[in-house]
C-alpha cells in the first residue's frame, strides 16, 4: 500500500475513490457511451474466449490495416460490479481509422466472481486475442491493453503478468505497454470503504491482486492518465505507482489531462482530435 497526504482515514479513502461521483453523474455517460455503441456501423466479430456467458470479446478490424497494425485490448470500468464492454466500444471509430485493431472484452462481475476470478478471466481474454490472429485478421503487431477506474487495476495486473508462466504457450513480451485511465493502481485500501458492501470480495485479494505489490521487472511500459479535475486519491495514486515502476526500471509516462473529470478524460481518448488521444497513439508507436 502506497503512503498518502491527504487519505488517512476509510472515509478519506471511500471519498477519494467515489471521486464526486454521484448517480447523475454515471446515468449521464452511461447514456452517452451507450449511444457511442449503438452508433458504431463498422465490421465485429463477436468472440467467445471461455464457457462462461460473460467470457466474450468484440474484436473491431481496423481495415487495410498493415500486418503489424497494433492491437488495443480495451477494458471497460465500473468497480468491477458494473457495466459492460460497449463500454469502451466509442474507442473504435478513432483508432480502427488510424490502423489500430481494437478488442473490448466482457469479464465475470462482482460479487458473483471474485478479484482472482476477474483479473483471470481478463487474462484469458488477451491470450485468446493473441492466440487468435490468423481468425481475426489481426497480424503480427504489438498488443497494448487499456483500463479506465477499477480497470485500471485489470490493466496493471495484466501487464504484471509472467505469460509463460500463466500458459507456456504464450510469449513473455505479449504486451508491449499498458494503458490505465483514471486507474485503482493501489486496492488496498478500497477494502475499508463502502464499496466493499458491493464487490464483497476476500479482504486478502485487495492485496493479492494490488498493482503496487505486483510490480516485477521486465514489466512492459506504463502510460498513466488522469483528468486534472479528479480527487487527490487518484493523482497521488498514478504518481506513487509510477515511482514504484521506475524504480523497478519499468519505462512509464504520465500524464494529467487539463479540465478533465474521471469520465471526460476517459471520453477524450476516443476523440481523434484530442491531444490525449494523439499522445495515446503515439506512445503505442
Amino acid at each position: 500500500m502506497l503512503t498518502y497526504k491527504g487519505y488517512k482515514t476509510a472515509a478519506e479513502f471511500d471519498a477519494g475513490y467515489a471521486n464526486n461521483i454521484d448517480a447523475a453523474v454515471v446515468a449521464h455517460w452511461e447514456a452517452f457511451f451507450r449511444e457511442r455503441s449503438r452508433a458504431l456501423a463498422g465490421p465485429r466479430l463477436e468472440l467467445a474466449y471461455g464457457a462462461h456467458e460473460r467470457n466474450e470479446v468484440d474484436f473491431f478490424p481496423a481495415l487495410n490495416a498493415p500486418a503489424d497494425a497494433p492491437i488495443l485490448v480495451a477494458i471497460h470500468g465500473g468497480l468491477w460490479f458494473l457495466f459492460d464492454k460497449w463500454m469502451m466500444h466509442f474507442l473504435v471509430p478513432a483508432f480502427t481509422a488510424a490502423g489500430v485493431h481494437v478488442a473490448c472484452p466482457n469479464y465475470r462481475l462482482a460479487p458473483a466472481a471474485g478479484l482472482g476470478d476477474i483479473v483471470g478471466d481478463c487474462r484469458r481474454a488477451i491470450a485468446f486475442v493473441h492466440e487468435n490472429r490468423e481468425a481475426t485478421g489481426a497480424g503480427n503487431g504489438g498488443m497494448y491493453v487499456l483500463g479506465h477506474s477499477a480497470a485500471g487495476q485489470l490493466a496493471a495486473m495484466s501487464a504484471s503478468t509472467n505469460w509463460p508462466e500463466f500458459d507456456p504457450r504464450l510469449p513473455p513480451d505479449l504486451l508491449r505497454g499498458f494503458v490505465g485511465v483514471s486507474g485503482f493502481y493501489d486496492i488496498e485500501p478500497f477494502a475499508g470503504t463502502g464499496f466493499q458492501q458491493q464487490t464483497k470480495f476476500a479482504l486478502r485479494d485487495y492485496q493479492t491482486w494490488n498493482p503496487v505489490a505486483t510490480i516485477r521487472a521486465g514489466m512492459p511500459p506504463g502510460l498513466l492518465i488522469t483528468g486534472a479535475q479528479e480527487s487527490g486519491l487518484l493523482h497521488e495514486m498514478m504518481d506513487g505507482y509510477a515511482a514504484l515502476l521506475r524504480g523497478a526500471a519499468v519505462n512509464v509516462e504520465t500524464v494529467d489531462v487539463p479540465a478533465e473529470d474521471h469520465f471526460s478524460v476517459l471520453a477524450r481518448l476516443g476523440d481523434a482530435d484530442s491531444e490525449v488521444h494523439k499522445r495515446a497513439r503515439a506512445w503505442m508507436q
